[in-house]
């Protein structure tokens, strides 16, 4: 399913992120995707359920979960974070901040795992690797 991507700050991946990166506190946070259930059920996914999210920069296996609050029809929200890195636009045009809003990405049911951090950065690290 094609759909947009944005990120942003969120409380939970604040405070995880304050408490250390690399506890299960912060891939709780933040190696989600947020999505409203009628997307969750067009997709045959439950909370909880991993996903691979594909862009034209990257691909990243995350957590589906509900929504907290209602997204517009077709946009789903990765909080910021090296996993929601994985699949931005990584060019910055002189701002030095990338792109981490409108992204378009596909998103597929998967039985692949979500990375942790030390993973996440060994594996995927590189630009260009999947």
């Amino acid at each position: 399913m094609m759909v947009i991507l944005n990120t942003g700050r969120t409380i939970w991946q604040g405070q995880a992120i304050e408490s250390g990166k690399d506890l299960k506190m912060y891939v709780d946070a933040a190696a989600i995707i947020q999505m409203n259930p009628d997307m969750m059920k067009q997709l045959g996914i439950s909370e909880g359920d991993n996903v691979k999210v594909i862009s034209q920069y990257g691909d990243v296996v995350v957590k589906a979960v509900e929504a907290k609050e209602p997204l517009p029809d077709g946009m789903v929200y990765i909080p910021m974070g090296p996993w929601a890195n994985r699949v931005i636009r990584p060019d910055t045009d002189s701002t030095a901040t990338p792109s981490f809003k409108n992204i378009p990405v596909e998103i597929i049911p998967t039985d692949e795992e979500v990375p942790d951090m030390p993973t996440l950065m060994k594996v995927y690290g590189k630009v260009g690797q999947i």
